[in-house]
């Protein structure tokens, strides 16, 4: 065989692999539509979120992100603290947890991760720390506008608390 026929044998078997990676994903199944009846339902509203009385689980989700999603020194690392000081603002401004609960619970947190763990989750928390800071300062609005705008947020968190966001970054760090 040729050297442009093997060519181009190469480039279709990846070609084909490439296709059988792109569609791998199982269809969404089809259901089929409701039968039409005479009665028009009206939808009842949303129902409205409430904050729980205890804000440790949604904390411990959002340290859980800030574990799994922020890579310090990587591409796109400062719009995903941007990203995830968002998250933890806009639950500064909700939560009825107090400093020493908060402290208590990123100890929690902490707690099962080795030392090498915790000094990496101290450097991403850090970095959230900086994004913090400049989305509260006199450039969060063109950072917010590079992270998607400010739709759905509490921006611009003149309501967030320091002494809360202090304990969350102390105990952290």
């Amino acid at each position: 065989m040729s050297t442009m026929k093997r060519f181009f044998a190469l480039v279709l078997v990846l070609s084909l692999f490439c296709l059988c990676g792109c569609g791998a994903a199982a269809p969404a199944a089809v259901t089929a539509a409701p039968e039409a009846t005479a009665a028009v339902e009206t939808p009842s509203p949303a129902p409205v979120e409430t904050p729980a009385a205890d804000d440790e689980p949604e904390l411990t989700q959002i340290l859980g992100e800030i574990r799994d999603r922020m890579h310090p020194g990587t591409a796109g690392s400062s719009l995903t603290a941007a990203q995830l000081a968002v998250l933890l603002l806009d639950w500064s401004v909700q939560t009825p947890m107090d400093g020493e609960q908060i402290r208590a619970s990123v100890e929690d947190f902490l707690a099962p991760m080795i030392k090498r763990e915790q000094t990496e989750f101290a450097m991403q928390m850090s970095a959230v720390g900086a994004a913090v800071e400049r989305l509260r300062g006199e450039d969060g609005e063109a950072l917010m506008d590079d992270i998607g705008g400010t739709d759905g947020t509490r921006w611009p968190w003149t309501d967030a608390p320091q002494e809360k966001l202090d304990a969350l970054f102390s105990a952290a760090g």
